[in-house]
């Protein structure tokens, strides 16, 4: 086989993966879409008619997810009663 003509063959390989290579390079994934926010704030203006006041009203509301419903043991079993010498007893007066 000839000389150039290995070379010339280990070139153009070469070339081909260096090709390829930079090609998958410039792929990039489609970015995650945004969250929803988690927050919301309203608020209220109020003016009493009589006296002129004005009164805001504001209202925060934060919703965390920490996971699907059925996930998420229940709370009841993590409960735990108070010692017997912390308990509190009702008892009746005497009359």
């Amino acid at each position: 086989m000839n000389l150039k003509l290995f070379g010339c063959i280990a070139m153009g390989v070469f070339v081909v993966h260096l090709g390829v290579f930079m090609i998958l390079g410039h792929l990039r994934p489609k970015p995650p879409k945004p969250l929803e926010p988690n927050f919301k704030v309203r608020s209220q203006t109020v003016v009493d008619r009589e006296t002129g006041e004005t009164t805001v009203y504001r209202e925060i509301t934060v919703s965390t997810r920490l996971g699907t419903p059925s996930a998420t043991p229940r709370a009841e079993k993590f409960l735990a009663e108070p010692p017997i010498s912390q308990a509190v007893t009702t008892t009746k007066p005497a009359k």
